[in-house]
């Protein structure tokens, strides 16, 4: 039947109808016709003959379906615009029912849609969203159901089983480009020296790639008074860490890796996964979108992440994307960058920072709904004024 449609397509055009179809003998009859008018088909319907049409009116067309060969390269333009088409009535479908769901609920759960829209409005993704809302209904009192809401979202989040400055060791600091790997390092490599010494403190720069990379690394190095290396490979980094074996902690500052080049991650896991020992943490910007945050954490999962550090929590209006993602993956996360300042703008991610700044995020983007929205009803009635 596919293969019919297709001939009475490609014969009377794309606005043909099925009018008739029958086996006969294996084959496949079928009456089509396209600019017709339905009384007069109807009457000439009933002229025809049970087995066989008795005429052939201008507008209809019968024909035996050819061979599998004949007729492929007529069939699969016409089926792959029957899919198409499909595929948008779906998505219009969808859509329109998922509306229909929203506004219902919203009549039924007026606090469960209020609860959701703030979470969304603060980054957090939708499934997450409904799960944490979930948990904390029913709730009468819309005020009391977003305060638990925020301590479920604050508490799911991990902290690390290992803590850098508290436990030293090799760590190395994994990411995309442009992410704040190097002046993470200096903050850390600073506050590990006030607590234990500059002596038990070391920086190794592996990025060979970023120009100034290296040497962005090597000034903080000497303005901190903290020795730094360059590794341009898995054996010679092996070699640099084996000459500060006596050092409490040392840093890698590794070169941004984009997640989707699987060529470059592949080279990145052999220089820092051949060394057991390493510890990488992947750093990541609150900047980012959600989905290109859980993009980068699955990409980067292959080196067996002990946590993240989350920086730029300054420059975003809300950090609801980056716990997102970290809660998605369960990746525990271990500092907050929160400015630029070496070394007192990185602190321990702990739930009464994420209160604060969630609270914060949701009361800006609340200030910047109510300033928006007079300015355009006035401007709105400037432009009735005028016309």
């Amino acid at each position: 039947m596919q293969k019919a449609m297709a001939r009475v397509r490609s014969e009377l055009g794309q606005d043909a109808v099925l009018i008739s179809s029958r086996n006969i003998d294996g084959q496949i009859e079928v009456m089509a016709a396209s600019d017709y008018d339905p009384e007069q088909l109807k009457q000439e319907m009933n002229k025809l003959a049970p087995k066989k049409p008795a005429g052939k009116p201008k507008s209809e067309f019968l024909f035996e379906v050819l061979s599998d060969k004949q007729t492929r390269a007529e069939q699969a333009p016409s089926l792959m615009e029957m899919q198409e088409e499909l595929g948008r009535l779906r998505e219009l479908f969808e859509g329109e029912l998922a509306q229909l769901a929203w506004r219902d609920a919203r009549s039924r759960q007026p606090n469960r849609m209020a609860l959701l829209t703030r979470l969304e409005e603060i980054g957090v993704s939708r499934d997450i969203a409904v799960k944490i809302v979930n948990k904390i209904l029913p709730c009468d009192d819309l005020e009391l159901g977003w305060r638990r809401s925020l301590r479920i979202l604050t508490k799911v989040v991990k902290a690390p089983a290992h803590d850098p400055l508290r436990d030293g060791g090799v760590i190395a600091l994994v990411g995309p480009t442009g992410v704040g790997k190097t002046t993470t390092a200096a903050k850390l490599a600073a506050q590990f020296a006030e607590r234990h010494g500059r002596n038990q403190v070391a920086l190794v720069t592996t990025d060979n790639v970023r120009v100034g990379g290296k040497d962005q690394l090597i000034s903080l190095g000497s303005t901190l008074g903290i020795p730094v290396q360059v590794a341009s490979d898995a054996q010679e980094l092996r070699r640099t860490l084996d000459s500060f074996a006596g050092r409490k902690l040392v840093i890698i500052d590794t070169a941004g890796v984009n997640p989707r080049s699987q060529d470059l991650l592949a080279e990145y896991e052999k220089t820092v996964g051949e060394n057991n020992d390493v510890l990488p943490f992947l750093v990541l910007s609150a900047t980012a979108q959600e989905s290109v945050i859980s993009e980068t954490i699955r990409a980067y999962s292959a080196l067996k992440l002990m946590g993240a550090i989350i920086t730029k929590t300054d420059e975003n209006v809300s950090i609801g994307a980056a716990i997102s993602g970290a809660i998605r993956f369960r990746l525990p996360v271990a500092f907050l960058g929160i400015g630029q300042s070496i070394p007192e703008d990185l602190i321990a991610a702990e739930p009464k920072f994420f209160w604060n700044k969630l609270l914060e995020n949701y009361r800006e983007l609340r200030r910047q709904r109510i300033t928006v929205q007079p300015r355009q009803a006035m401007a709105g009635q400037q432009q009735a004024l005028l016309s």
